[in-house]
């Protein structure tokens, strides 16, 4: 079966990174047996080196998330993930966050399967563009434990 390459957002990351089991969890267990490959861009590493300065994500899974743990995190995600830095900025007008039109960008200029998010903004544009846009539970079934 080929991999499903999806854009995710740092949320489905951090829930995938910090928790124990799962959607999220079972996505990035999926991601080294490469039945799943993450699109990533430099943004995704800025928003992740950013959020995890926030205490409420520092308190994520019984207080895991180091310095060192955020580097090996960071490191994995770049091993397991394919990689794009320049990324052509679109406008999106119709998605209400612009923070979230890197994840956008990346889907278009990477030719993804799907972003795989679960901001409910995000979701809304699944009817609205017509684009690829799923939640990790909906895509459990699609992967071996």
């Amino acid at each position: 079966m080929k991999a499903l390459r999806l854009v995710p957002d740092v949320n489905v990351l951090l829930s995938g990174l910090t928790s124990r089991f799962g959607p999220s969890f079972d996505l990035y267990q999926a991601a080294p047996r490469f039945e799943v490959v993450f699109v990533l861009s430099e943004t995704h590493f800025t928003e992740l080196a950013e959020v995890l300065t926030y205490q409420s994500v520092l308190n994520l899974g019984q207080g895991i998330v180091t310095p060192s743990f955020a580097f090996r995190a960071a490191s994995e995600l770049h091993r397991i993930g394919e990689y794009h830095e320049q990324v052509e900025h679109l406008d999106w007008p119709s998605c209400r966050d612009p923070k979230d039109w890197y994840l956008l960008d990346l889907l278009v200029a990477s030719g993804a399967d799907g972003i795989v998010t679960k901001d409910k903004h995000l979701l809304r544009l699944r009817n609205l563009l017509n684009i690829p846009v799923v939640e990790p539970r909906e895509l459990t079934g699609r992967l071996n434990r």
